[in-house]
């Protein structure tokens, strides 16, 4: 069985380019550092490309990243067959360094890297994780690290990808070694994302259409204290449709179209899914978009990335980019004089204090998601009905989140794929996407308007 490998990255410094590549059951970390004083070392050529260094020389580099990426795996081929025998080879601390020696001959060394101390003093264990009184934690077992075996990694913050745990299949999320090596920094803001969606959904009530917790984690141990299981990571089960996103782009470029009833059913379930959010759990999502709905095995929808810590900007409300504050007043009246008023209108107000961002990692830097939450859910009600019709609008117009990654301008128009919709669900649709917030249907209403339309085409 050939060597495998889908997952490079480098350091803060750009000075060094970690690979990851597996065998059968076994995963093993290479390293590649920028210490040759010989420009035209492999090491110095690999960090060189990856890390899009200035060079002098074009035999400094390679001519693009995937002959990089090629050369880089023909040398893990090169030396795996001897490293894997090595004794320490299992260690949860090692890396294996390939280099070039003096006569330019390829060589591999041991490297028990120092900086896995500091990655595992600040993981938390099991108990000191569900501190908190909203969430919840059920029956619950744990894994090893070490046992997951990559199959293919999703990117996304952290480390999200396939593995394979004595012959199945789940998803792993969560902050692995390579996450800490590749940024200190960062990671203390990736593991307190992936420590907070797992609170997150534990305390979520169940809905059919919204991910469950976890019942796996995945641990590691300190290399002096074998005693306790810190937590890395999570497993959830894998579900092999794929996205909501995934199955727009294949019916486009298979020129195929999804049964209405179908999409109809979808959108029900995602603004059902977002209801139960806002109103059963008293919390929010964030971002809404086709790529975090998942298609189980019956092809229902379920809501998944409960990180609230960014939102892609085709799908996020306008009002909701940091740049605005709200309030509720009613019209031609004071804010005093609201308190006994039936349904005050939401009013935005353009922020012009200091600087401010409580997003360190994420878009947009200021979220306003939380604060909206509890100070004015009506707003929160607005920002998600925006999103969730930007989603039903790309499902129903047959549009891939690739097609507009790239533009932040909310632009509603009906192309051909969308020329046999009923008028009548483009006009919802129009109503989620009011420019004013306080013209767009409420959530509860979207829920009920697509409930009766799957109600009565089942019928």
């Amino acid at each position: 069985m050939d060597i495998e490998g889908d997952l490079i990255w480098g350091d803060d410094d750009e000075s060094v380019v970690f690979a990851q590549a597996q065998r059968q059951d076994r995963s093993i970390t290479f390293m590649f550092a920028n210490k040759s004083k010989y420009t035209q070392s492999l090491p110095n050529r690999i960090v060189t490309c990856f890390h899009d260094l200035p060079v002098e020389d074009d035999h400094a580099t390679f001519p693009s990243r995937a002959t990089m990426r090629e050369e880089l795996y023909s040398s893990v081929r090169q030396v795996w067959d001897h490293c894997i025998r090595h004794p320490s080879i299992t260690a949860a601390d090692v890396i294996v360094e390939i280099y070039e020696d003096a006569q330019r001959s390829l060589q591999w060394r041991i490297c028990h890297e120092s900086l896995y101390s500091q990655y595992t003093a600040s993981l938390l264990p099991i108990n000191k994780l569900y501190q908190c009184r909203e969430s919840k934690i059920n029956a619950y077992k744990t894994v090893n690290y070490s046992t997951l075996v990559p199959v293919q990694h999703f990117g996304g913050r952290g480390r999200t990808a396939l593995v394979n745990i004595s012959g199945s299949l789940y998803v792993y999320k969560g902050v692995d070694f390579g996450t800490y090596l590749e940024s200190p920094t960062d990671f203390q803001h990736r593991k307190e994302v992936f420590y907070h969606e797992i609170r997150t959904i534990s305390s979520l009530p169940p809905h059919p259409n919204i991910v469950p917790p976890s019942d796996t984690f995945v641990a590691v141990r300190k290399i002096d204290d074998d005693q306790q299981e810190l937590i890395c990571g999570a497993l959830y089960a894998f579900m092999s449709h794929g996205t909501l996103d995934d199955h727009i782009e294949k019916s486009k470029i298979e020129g195929t179209h999804l049964p209405w009833i179908r999409k109809a059913t979808w959108c029900y379930q995602m603004a059902s899914a977002v209801a139960h959010t806002h109103y059963t759990a008293h919390t929010f999502h964030m971002d809404i978009k086709p790529a975090n709905f998942l298609l189980d095995a019956d092809q229902n929808l379920v809501l998944i990335d409960w990180e609230q810590s960014g939102a892609a900007p085709y799908t996020l409300a306008p009002e909701a980019d940091g740049a605005w504050d709200v309030k509720e007043m009613a019209n031609g009246a004071s804010t005093e004089e609201t308190t006994n008023l039936a349904t005050p209108r939401l009013v935005y107000e353009k922020y012009s204090g200091p600087y401010r961002e409580n997003l360190a990692w994420g878009q947009p830097k200021w979220n306003v998601f939380p604060s909206w939450k509890d100070t004015c859910p009506r707003a929160l009600d607005a920002a998600e009905v925006f999103s969730l019709g930007r989603t039903m609008w790309m499902l129903l117009n047959g549009l891939a989140q690739s097609e507009l990654e790239d533009s932040d301008e909310v632009v509603m128009s009906w192309n051909d794929a969308a020329e046999e919709v009923p008028n009548e669900w483009k006009d919802i649709v129009g109503r989620c996407l009011d420019p004013d917030p306080n013209a767009r249907i409420g959530l509860r209403q979207l829920v009920d308007f697509w409930k009766v339309v799957t109600r009565d085409d089942v019928a």
